[in-house]
């Protein structure tokens, strides 16, 4: 008997369904492939099946047909069906499909397929917040015997991890990371894409941290501007939006303004529907932080949200929130600020970082406007331990300050 015919009978004979035995890790799609024997299980499913289901995971590995090591046309097909469910923003059976993918590469030994797909499982994994698993792939390939050890390769990797880190509130080895990416990327081109890339992750870093003199100086060795023949209008886009960033950070609202007005140019919903409507949650978040409130916020914030209404993450969304409430406070439409916050509020876990720090700021800011000082002070000083704890120590005293200024 089949793989696929055993877990369905063990499924039942549990009484899972099939969402239950994916347990939102795998579909309910990827589970119904598998016990159709369209799909042979990962080592890695294997193990999540087997707790799914009360089992020892040698009984279940018993029952899988081991792949044929030159199956060509079932590796391309398993890579066609993870890049599909890329395209069609499916990132949990992206995940799934790539993780089959690249473990059919890895007994192949095909090191270029096996590369593609555990960097697209990686990437869905990054897209869903699961970052975790997202981690553990993107490690498992940084020490992986497949794993060519060229600069461009080994700063992706290190790149994805540092974005993780920072995510996670693991600012200090978010930067050590992204250092590591830079100089893993510093014998390329200085205008390839990798090396850019990294620059970007770094400077982020940096200005999440509050190092926001070095994360200025990377951003001033950009040597990229709108126009540039080999550079990507796409990397010309991304480069604006980081430098942007910092500016606001920094105070220096024009050049923010610049460069965000050059980034809004260049990106696209028809190019990359997912980073233009990031850029303009993050460009009216900037901007809402540095206290301006016009026509370009407005603009920002209706584009995001028709771009995440189509590809948005719960995540995505609740970020989104954050911003619209940060505008909201800022036009003294404290009702709907307060509606908005409170939603977050109750899915904080669905929050990164960064995010998990907004909001207790723009909670804080929120009962500063009610005139509720002490709940205003509790908020601010959570986001200040936030940052304490992640080693941002500027930015916590910062907050701090702000805390004390209300007892005053």
């Amino acid at each position: 008997m089949q793989f696929g015919d055993m877990l369905r009978q063990a499924r039942s004979a549990k009484g899972l369904t099939q969402e239950e035995l994916g347990a939102g890790v795998y579909s309910t799609h990827y589970i119904s492939l598998l016990e159709r024997g369209q799909r042979q299980p990962t080592p890695e499913m294997v193990q999540h099946f087997a707790m799914r289901l009360g089992m020892d995971a040698q009984t279940l590995n018993w029952w899988v047909e081991p792949p044929a090591p030159d199956d060509h046309p079932a590796l391309a097909t398993a890579m066609f069906a993870a890049n599909y469910a890329r395209d069609m923003h499916d990132d949990a059976l992206a995940a799934s499909e790539a993780e089959y993918a690249a473990s059919s590469a890895f007994e192949q030994r095909n090191a270029a397929a096996w590369w593609d797909m555990s960097m697209l499982q990686a990437q869905s994994l990054i897209a869903l917040r699961r970052l975790e698993e997202a981690e553990t792939v993107l490690l498992r390939m940084e020490n992986s015997s497949l794993m060519v050890a060229t600069p461009e390769l080994r700063s992706v990797v290190q790149g994805r991890l540092s974005t993780i880190a920072r995510s996670t509130g693991r600012l200090l080895e978010g930067i050590d990371l992204a250092r590591r990416s830079v100089e893993s990327a510093a014998e390329l081109p200085e205008q390839s894409p990798a090396r850019l890339q990294a620059a970007f992750i770094l400077i982020a870093a940096l200005s999440v941290k509050g190092d926001l003199d070095e994360a200025w100086e990377v951003a001033q060795t950009l040597s990229i501007c709108e126009g540039a023949p080999s550079v990507p209008s796409l990397l010309v886009a991304r480069g604006a939006w980081a430098v942007g960033n910092v500016a606001f950070r920094r105070g220096e609202v024009e050049v923010g303004r610049e460069q965000h007005a050059l980034a809004a140019r260049l990106l696209l919903p028809q190019t990359d529907l997912t980073a233009w409507a990031e850029f303009h949650k993050a460009s009216a978040t900037f901007k809402l932080q540095a206290g301006i409130v016009d026509n370009s916020v407005q603009e920002s914030l209706g584009k995001a949200e028709q771009g995440l209404d189509l590809i948005g993450t719960p995540g995505q969304h609740l970020e989104l929130a954050i911003a619209k409430a940060y505008f909201a406070i800022l036009t003294e439409d404290l009702d709907t600020a307060g509606k908005l916050l409170g939603g977050v509020a109750d899915q904080r876990n669905l929050l990164e970082f960064e995010f998990t720090v907004d909001l207790e700021a723009c909670l804080g800011q929120y009962y500063a406007a009610r005139r509720f000082r002490k709940q205003a002070a509790h908020h601010l000083s959570q986001a200040a331990r936030l940052y304490s704890e992640a080693g941002a120590d500027e930015k916590a005293r910062e907050l701090m300050d702000r805390v004390r200024a209300l007892s005053d």
